[in-house]
């Protein structure tokens, strides 16, 4: 979504645009961005923060899972960006919760 430099706020989640840009690090607005209501933006969130390895977003991902359960697609980009992580104790219980929490089947397997 192109933006008009004159906008303050964003259209989709309301968050305001200067205070966004330097109330947090890069990757601190990655996580917060998958809160955003928009698919296709949770969508480019879940792969630069696999790209970046950010496992600081480990817990905001299974949210992100749990808060989408019916988006099948990004939710087993969710489970691909996990199971990129080094395992650890986080990212271990995420998955597990994952495959036997999740509503859907098909994401359960796929954590498994």
């Amino acid at each position: 979504m192109q933006l008009e430099r004159q906008v303050e706020a964003c259209p989709g989640c309301g968050e305001n645009i200067s205070q966004f840009k330097v109330s947090a690090s890069f990757d601190q607005r990655l996580i917060r961005a998958l809160r955003h209501p928009v698919d296709d933006v949770r969508m480019r969130v879940i792969f630069a923060i696999r790209k970046r390895g950010v496992v600081t977003a480990i817990d905001s991902l299974l949210t992100c899972a749990f808060n989408q359960p019916a988006d099948i697609v990004q939710n087993l980009e969710i489970i691909a960006t996990l199971k990129s992580f080094p395992p650890s104790v986080t990212r271990d219980a995420a998955l597990a919760r994952l495959a036997t929490s999740h509503p859907s089947e098909l994401v359960r397997k796929a954590a498994r």
